[in-house]
């Protein structure tokens, strides 16, 4: 099973350096839009445009943007 790092990035980035096992890229996207969702609920300050939540591969490879965003 692959592993997927979940880092939140903007004016500062929040590293993910355990990251998750998950199936694929799709349940990886699935996760970070769910944790984009909670920190937009938990963390006002990460409400800015630029903040999202950004998936990698364990090659660094860029799988998924979640904004930061709420979602209706």
């Amino acid at each position: 099973m692959p592993r997927y790092h979940f880092d939140v990035i903007g004016k500062n980035t929040i590293a993910d350096r355990t990251g998750l096992l998950l199936p694929d890229d799709t349940h990886a996207s699935d996760a970070a839009d769910r944790l984009a969702s909670e920190l937009y609920e938990i963390r006002p300050e990460l409400r800015v445009r630029e903040c999202a939540v950004l998936v990698t591969d364990d090659d660094g490879e860029e799988v998924h943007r979640a904004p930061i965003v709420k979602v209706h």
